[in-house]
């Protein structure tokens, strides 16, 4: 890796965004190969055994320069950066191949995923979606109010408890600030709308106060 991209790296702002897909559909683009082989990483942490403990490692080394954004646990320490702890493991396996291959494009994202071999993508998903997020205290009656917004406009695709799926991004526990900037990114107009566009038009002010508040106060 050169210096100019670990300084890159290291001032990465709200553009080093993997899960900025977030509502958007997405297709299972890894490889069969792949997603058995995140299964078998997986399986380890049941046995919690030397392989495990192994993985961790190797995982710790592999996204270092993750952890100066997206933090050590997977827990953001940038605003507009997101939290990645317990985010699905095939989505984000995902999303790093949609960076690697030009379907995403982002000026810090993209090179890197570019430079992980085919391990790397696996053992870094298997690792971020078993560390736990930490939830944000808000107001108890934002939080309501949100949830019954997110009931009525968000939850076919993200889940009753917004932990998403393999298509769709987990929100459970995320930055109120990043989930502010993505919804004001998707109100703008585009070409090329996806059903996030039509939800995020849809909301005013105080449903996007109301809505971040709530996810973010989730586990």
């Amino acid at each position: 890796m050169t210096s100019a991209l670990r300084a890159a790296i290291g001032v990465a702002t709200g553009f080093l965004i993997l899960v900025a897909g977030a509502g958007v559909s997405v297709s299972a683009a890894e490889p069969p190969n792949q997603r058995e082989a995140l299964s078998r990483k997986l399986a380890l942490q049941k046995s919690n055994g030397a392989g495990w403990t192994a993985l961790v490692q190797q995982a710790r080394e592999r996204a270092s320069f993750c952890a100066r954004c997206h933090g050590e646990d997977g827990n953001s320490i940038q605003p507009l950066v997101p939290n990645i702890a317990g985010q699905n493991p095939y989505y984000l396996l995902d999303q790093i191949a949609k960076f690697a291959d030009g379907r995403r494009n982002d000026y810090i994202m993209a090179p890197l995923a570019r430079m992980f071999s085919e391990e790397d993508r696996i053992v870094v998903a298997a690792y971020y979606s078993t560390m736990t997020p930490r939830p944000y205290a808000v107001e108890a009656s934002l939080a309501q109010r949100g949830r019954t917004a997110y009931q009525r406009r968000c939850v076919s695709c993200h889940g009753p408890d917004a932990h998403g799926s393999e298509q769709y991004a987990r929100l459970a526990g995320q930055r109120v600030e990043y989930l502010r900037h993505r919804l004001f990114t998707f109100q703008q107009p585009t070409d090329a709308p996806t059903v996030m566009h039509g939800v995020a038009q849809g909301l005013v002010e105080e449903d996007i106060q109301a809505i971040t508040a709530y996810l973010a106060s989730l586990p």
